[in-house]
């Protein structure tokens, strides 16, 4: 009883701020089972696209549209596997004679990334440093949630954290 009415004291100090753009959410494959209650706590508060990194499994990126949110699941596919990927897909472009070398830029680079969006908040629930999207999480905020189930309170906690900070982008 407690716990819903300091819930719903969250949600309405959350609603009157800025909501992350873009969650991600770094994890084990047990978070797959709670994934649709996950995404309608995203969709509450607007929130426009959901990655979730499992950090075991077989290697794979699956990206789909789901009524109006993004959603990404990436697997046992680390952020170092995907900068070299698109390293090699440029280089092959260069090679090919389909792109010049002083065509390659940040904004070329980012076209061969898996997720091309950056992050405004990772979750990483545990304790390890999370090594997915490395490119595209340079000015995320981070959250560390060790906790071993993650309930609604806790996404509620992040949110009004994310909230309370300064985002610099590096400056």
């Amino acid at each position: 009883m407690i716990i819903k009415f300091y819930e719903r004291k969250l949600e309405l100090v959350i609603r009157r701020g800025k909501t992350p753009r873009h969650i991600m959410v770094v994890t084990e494959s047990r978070f797959l089972d709670r994934l649709d209650e996950f995404l309608e706590w995203c969709r509450r508060f607007k929130i426009s696209e959901v990655t979730v990194c499992i950090r075991e499994g077989e290697r794979s990126v699956v990206s789909r549209s789901l009524d109006g949110l993004s959603l990404n699941i990436v697997t046992g596919y680390s952020g170092k596997d995907e900068i070299v990927d698109a390293v090699r897909d440029l280089a092959r472009l260069v090679k090919e004679g389909c792109l010049n070398v002083e065509d390659v830029n940040e904004e070329t680079f980012e076209m061969f990334l898996k997720i091309r969006s950056s992050p405004d908040l990772i979750v990483n629930v545990g304790d390890e440093i999370p090594e997915f999207l490395i490119w595209q999480s340079i000015y995320s905020e981070l959250y560390f949630a060790d906790i071993s189930r993650f309930r609604y309170v806790d996404f509620l906690r992040c949110l009004r954290d994310y909230q309370r900070r300064e985002r610099r982008y590096g400056r």
